[in-house]
């Protein structure tokens, strides 16, 4: 049960993170995208570093 949990929260994680990608594609502010998907602004800047040239799968 405890490993459903997990990659439960893993793939919670990478939908907020696409979610987040592609909301930097938008245009949309570092902050703004924290405070809509719950994630840091360090992490929204650090997605952004590695979604430029493109993310991997």
């Amino acid at each position: 049960m405890e490993i459903v949990t997990s990659w439960e929260q893993k793939g919670a994680l990478q939908a907020l993170e696409l979610l987040a990608v592609n909301l930097l594609r938008e245009g949309m502010a570092y902050e703004a995208i924290a405070r809509v998907t719950g994630l840091t602004v360090e992490r929204v800047q650090q997605l952004q570093a590695g979604s430029v040239t493109g993310t991997s799968g």
